[in-house]
C-alpha cells in the first residue's frame, strides 16, 4: 500500500497537531491436514492504517484499511475530532526523538519464496511421522502449518520514520492415542522465525509420546509430593501469569507485585526476563510499536522482583522509563504493554538425576483451567495430567487431579531449574522441581 500518501495527507492536514501513523501488513498461509489429506489451504492478506492525534494532551484515533484519498481524510479528520473532545491524560504521547539502535532482522526469504504446495506438505508429513511414532497413536485430530510474513512502519510528526519486517512459522499438531478401549489426547506447538529451524521432530516426539503415557492412567492419592513442571507447563504458567509484570496492570491495581520492587518474591533460583533482542527470538524485533528501541530487561533475578514492563504510556504514568514494551494487536489498537520474549532462565540443576534420589514426583505434562487463574491474586485451581515417577523410573499416568496454590508461594517451593529451556512461542521455560506441593486426587 502506498503509506506515503496517509503520512502526507496527515502532515498536511494535522499541522498544529502531534500525530502518528502506523501501517500494518500481514500475508498468512494456513495448512491443515487430516486423514493424510490437506483439508484447509488459505492463503491471505490483510492491510491497513491507524493515526493517532494528539492536541496537547488528549489524544484521538482511528483507523481504516482505504488508501483511497477521501478515505485517508476522513480517517485522519476522525482522529483529529476525537482528539478535540476526548479529556486531558497528563500521560498522552508520542515518541518524541528518533533512538538508533542495532537493527535486528529476521526475515526468510528462501522459505517465502516456497511454492505454496511445498508448505502444504510440511502439514501432511507433520501427521504422517505422528501416526508413525508409535503404534498406539491411532489418528492425528489435526496437523497444521502456518507462515506469517509481516511488514510494519511508523511515522510521527517528530520525524520518527521506522520500517520493520518479518517472518514467523507455526506448526501445531493433536495426537490421539488409544489401547484397550481407552483414548487419550495431547496438542502440541512449535514456532519459529526461520522455516529450518522449526523444530517438527521435537513437536511430534514430545506430543505423541505425551498422549501414549497418558493411556491407564490414573488418580493419585491427595498428598503432598514433589512436582515437576515439563518446560511446556512452566511455561504455559508464565504466559497465564505474564500480566502481572505489566505497567498496565500496575496502574489498575492488577498485580500482586504492585509495591514489591526490589523485594524477593520467588525462590533464588528463579531469573524471568524479557528479552525484546533476543537471537531468533518470536518476539524479537529493533523497535517495540511505538518506535522505542526493545531491550533486555530483567524482571525477577534471583527470586528478587526488579520492576515493571513499560510503554511510554505507563512509564509516564509511573515515573519510569519505558522498557521497549509496547505491542499492538493490529491497526484497530493503541499500543498496550505486552511482553516480547519472556522466559525464565535456564538453571544448571539435572532434574532426572535428582528424580532418582526422590520416591514420589508428579511430572505434570498438561494442565486444564489455567485460564480461570487469578493474575491480581496469583491464585490458581486447575486440572491436572502427567507421569509419576519413583526414583527415577515410570511408573504410571496420572490424570484427574488438582493442584491448588498461589503463584508467589508455589515458586517459592522450587527445588531445582533445570538447563532444558525451550519456547513455545514467545514464551519460555526450562523444567522446574518443586516440593511439598499439594495435589488432590483419590
Amino acid at each position: 500500500m502506498d503509506i506515503n500518501r496517509v503520512v502526507e495527507i496527515a502532515e498536511r492536514e494535522l499541522n498544529g497537531y502531534k500525530w502518528e501513523v502506523f501501517v500494518q501488513k500481514v500475508k498468512k498461509l494456513k495448512a491443515e491436514s487430516q486423514n493424510l489429506d490437506v483439508e484447509t489451504f488459505t492463503v491471505s492478506e490483510e492491510y491497513g492504517y491507524s493515526i493517532r492525534v494528539l492536541k496537547g494532551k488528549s489524544q484521538g484515533f482511528a483507523y481504516s484499511t482505504s488508501i483511497s484519498e477521501e478515505d485517508i481524510k476522513d480517517t485522519v479528520l476522525r482522529a483529529k475530532e476525537l482528539a478535540d473532545i476526548t479529556s486531558v491524560d497528563e500521560a498522552n504521547g508520542i515518541l518524541e526523538k528518533f533512538i538508533p539502535t542495532d537493527k535486528v532482522e529476521y526475515y526468510d526469504t528462501n522459505a517465502v519464496n516456497l511454492s505454496p504446495s511445498e508448505k502444504a506438505d510440511i502439514s501432511l508429513e507433520i501427521e504422517r511421522r505422528t501416526k508413525a511414532y508409535d503404534p498406539r497413536i491411532k489418528k492425528v485430530r489435526n496437523a497444521m502449518f502456518v507462515e506469517n510474513v509481516f511488514q510494519t512502519g511508523l511515522y510521527n510528526s517528530e520525524g520518527v520514520n521506522i520500517e520493520q519486517k518479518g517472518t514467523v512459522y507455526t506448526a501445531m499438531v493433536a495426537a490421539v492415542a488409544e489401547d484397550g478401549g481407552e483414548s487419550q489426547i495431547s496438542w502440541g506447538y512449535t514456532a519459529s522465525r526461520f522455516l529450518e529451524d522449526l523444530d517438527v521432530d521435537g513437536l511430534i516426539e514430545e506430543t505423541a509420546k505425551t498422549a501414549v503415557s497418558l493411556l491407564g492412567g490414573k488418580m493419585l492419592k491427595t498428598s503432598k509430593v514433589h512436582i515437576v513442571l515439563s518446560p511446556y507447563v512452566a511455561s504455559e504458567f508464565l504466559a497465564t501469569f505474564s500480566s502481572v509484570f505489566s505497567g498496565e496492570s500496575l496502574i489498575k491495581g492488577k498485580t500482586f507485585l504492585e509495591g514489591r520492587e526490589n523485594t524477593r518474591v520467588f525462590s533464588e533460583k528463579i531469573n524471568i526476563v524479557d528479552d525484546g533482542r533476543l537471537k531468533k527470538g518470536v518476539g524479537t524485533h529493533s523497535y517495540d510499536d511505538e518506535g522505542f528501541p526493545t531491550q533486555r530487561t530483567v524482571i525477577v533475578e534471583n527470586g528478587v522482583f526488579k520492576g515493571f514492563l513499560h510503554n511510554l504510556y505507563t512509564a509516564r504514568k509511573t515515573g519510569c522509563k519505558s522498557t521497549g514494551n509496547a505491542i499492538r494487536r493490529g491497526i484497530k489498537s493503541l499500543p498496550s504493554v505486552d511482553i516480547t520474549n519472556l522466559f525464565i532462565e535456564r538453571g544448571n540443576d539435572r532434574i532426572r538425576e535428582i528424580m532418582r534420589d526422590l520416591d514420589s514426583v508428579f511430572y505434570v505434562t498438561d494442565v486444564m483451567g489455567l485460564h480461570t487463574a487469578d493474575p491480581v491474586s496469583g491464585s490458581f485451581s486447575i486440572g491436572a495430567s502427567g507421569i509419576f515417577y519413583s526414583r527415577g523410573e515410570e511408573v504410571f499416568g496420572v490424570r484427574g487431579v488438582t493442584i491448588a496454590d498461589n503463584l508467589s508461594d508455589l515458586f517459592n517451593k522450587v527445588v531445582a531449574v533445570d538447563s532444558d529451556l525451550k519456547f513455545y512461542g514467545n514464551v519460555g521455560s526450562p523444567s522446574i522441581l518443586f516440593e511439598d506441593v499439594m495435589v488432590a486426587g483419590e
